[in-house]
């Protein structure tokens, strides 16, 4: 591959999560970490931050069952490759919209994934991914119906 290639496939790689998560699609979220990748979830609440890997990956999308629906936009990504590996500093505002008895909000993550890489068979997967929620809001929101 060439760099040009390497940079599109880590970015598809990149979305692809964003896209796996917000379809609840366990089976293309775990697929993305090639069977030994880690992620490290932040605290919550006052707990530790908790690492994850192969089939334990799945429990990641358990915590977004409140939602009515997610919505993960990637926005700048920066990857440094190194032969078959390679580090990413990738940027997300994460909107989940759920339903209160105050109403609809959009609780929105600002969040910076810390990742490697690796290549292997067939393309880039994450060796880890640390999630590092930088701050959070709440707004109102407005379901629009179709």
């Amino acid at each position: 591959m060439s760099d040009t290639d390497d940079l599109v496939a880590l970015r598809q790689l990149v979305d692809r999560y964003a896209d796996a998560v917000d379809h609840r699609d366990t089976k293309a979220f775990t697929v993305l970490f090639g069977g030994d990748g880690t992620l490290t979830l932040p605290a919550l609440g006052s707990g530790e931050p908790s690492t994850l890997t192969g089939p334990s990956l799945a429990a990641a999308l358990e915590p977004l069952a409140v939602y009515d629906r997610t919505f993960h936009h990637v926005g700048a990504a920066v990857f440094e490759i190194d032969g078959d590996s390679a580090t990413g500093r990738v940027q997300c505002s994460a909107h989940h919209y759920e339903r209160t008895h105050n109403g609809p909000i959009d609780l929105v993550m600002y969040i910076v994934y810390r990742d490697e890489y690796r290549r292997s068979g067939p393309g880039w997967s994450f060796a880890s991914r640390v999630v590092d929620v930088r701050w959070t809001e709440a707004r109102p929101a407005h379901r629009v119906r179709r």
